[in-house]
């Protein structure tokens, strides 16, 4: 299908050239250029940084109709509902070759899939909290775009991947972009609320604890102090950062993370350009 949206990681590393110079000399030389903190910190991070305040003006939270808020709650529900199957798989396939990557995944997973005798999975909470607060169900949701069928398609085959290198870039890719995403989906169902007349932030007390389970550094799903999101990003950085320690190859690493993270923003943009079509058409 051609592509009618923009590339904005593309346009990234074209505009940003000190990190498509290295991106490519890393993936064209085969070989580590680059300390993996350095990576992360002056190459992945600002670049999905940039990209996620770019998706925020477009997407325009305060500017979507209750069409629109509900369309974009429905398509990104669709990762969320998969995730944790995921997290299980990949754990299993890594497991041999590094059995501490996997453990990272494993921990993930119970908390995302829900551990028992603890919180339910998160999915299960976000769910049942747009139902009770907004009287939206999302469950059975297909997908309305092609970018969704995409990224679930590209992230089930990535996590069966025989490169363990890739499936770390993958993962990084899907953690590091997970605050992100998860404060513009709050944004939008604020929107939602907004627009029903059913209020915002703590007026909508599920969605409410949904969010601050994720993003909250003192919320009962907290390890240390450290909010459920940023501690599923920094454990799996943990083993780019140290890859030679265990044996990760930094190409491997950034093909993964690429393949991974142009599906993510493509699903955003994707959604925002069929809006505009059809306030065109509607016009």
């Amino acid at each position: 299908m051609y592509r009618n949206f923009p590339a904005l990681v593309d346009d990234y590393l074209t505009k940003n050239t000190s990190t498509g110079k290295l991106l490519n000399c890393i993936i064209s030389e085969g070989k580590e250029k680059i300390d993996g903190s350095e990576l992360i910190d002056k190459h992945f991070d600002p670049m999905i940084l940039t990209l996620y305040n770019q998706i925020k003006e477009l997407v325009n939270p305060l500017n979507l109709d209750e069409y629109e808020a509900k369309l974009y709650i429905g398509e990104l529900s669709i990762f969320a509902r998969y995730n944790s199957t995921m997290l299980l798989r990949a754990a299993d396939n890594v497991r041999g070759f590094c059995p501490e990557l996997a453990q990272e995944l494993t921990r993930n997973f119970l908390e995302e899939g829900g551990e028992r005798g603890k919180l339910p999975a998160h999915y299960v909470v976000f769910s049942g909290a747009l139902l009770a607060d907004l009287d939206f169900r999302i469950n059975g949701w297909m997908p309305r775009v092609p970018s969704t069928r995409t990224l679930i398609s590209l992230i089930d085959i990535l996590t069966w991947s025989h490169c363990p290198s890739t499936l770390l870039g993958m993962y990084y890719a899907t953690e590091a972009v997970a605050i992100s995403e998860t404060l513009l989906l709050q944004d939008i169902t604020n929107r939602l609320g907004q627009i029903t007349g059913r209020g915002t932030g703590n007026s909508l007390p599920k969605l409410d604890f949904y969010y601050r389970m994720h993003l909250d550094e003192t919320h009962s799903a907290a390890t240390n102090n450290v909010a459920v999101e940023r501690g599923h990003q920094d454990g799996i950085a943990n083993f780019i950062r140290n890859a030679n320690l265990f044996h990760f190859q930094q190409p491997q690493i950034v093909d993964g993370f690429l393949q991974m993270l142009t599906p993510f923003v493509d699903q955003w943009v994707e959604i925002h350009h069929l809006i505009l079509t059809n306030r065109f058409n509607n016009q």
